[in-house]
């Protein structure tokens, strides 16, 4: 399954891409992500490891701990691929899961497209329907990546 949404940011590709290079970030625009935790302390770029973890209000007995690994960095065309690489909590519906963030310039400007490409598990297949119908999320999440982008270079 794939659920993708798209959004112009008044800013360059550069820095844009400097935004999304620094997973700290995640934090300012991901409604579900408290903070973010280096799990390796490696160089950032394709390898680097790290997790999200939910706010409080959520009460998870994990915290809603999450641990991703970045798959993929093509800066040349503006692509990054982050894997989720968990499998309790909220990861055990999936089967395999990636985000994968493009961004491309449009005029002065940086078309960003993001896409969740994620398989669940058999036994999770019931909650396709419920995914595909909070797929405007992802548009809500990278409104508040344009607003967070768009005021850090002003």
């Amino acid at each position: 399954m794939q659920l993708a949404s798209d959004i112009l940011i008044e800013r360059t590709p550069q820095q844009v891409w400097a935004f999304l290079g620094d997973p700290a970030n995640v934090a300012k625009w991901d409604r579900g992500v408290a903070r973010v935790e280096e799990t390796a302390m490696t160089q950032r770029g394709v390898g680097y490891e790290f997790e999200t973890v939910a706010h409080e209000r959520f009460n998870l007995a994990d915290q809603g701990r999450m641990s991703y690994r970045i798959k993929e960095v093509d800066e040349e065309n503006g692509r990054c691929v982050v894997e989720l690489t968990s499998t309790t909590g909220n990861a055990r519906f999936f089967r395999q899961a990636e985000w994968r963030f493009d961004v491309c310039a449009e005029g002065g400007s940086s078309r960003l497209t993001c896409t969740a490409a994620f398989e669940l598990r058999w036994h999770w297949l019931i909650l396709a329907p419920l995914l595909y119908l909070k797929r405007t999320a992802i548009l809500l999440d990278l409104t508040l990546l344009k607003a967070a982008v768009e005021s850090q270079f002003s």
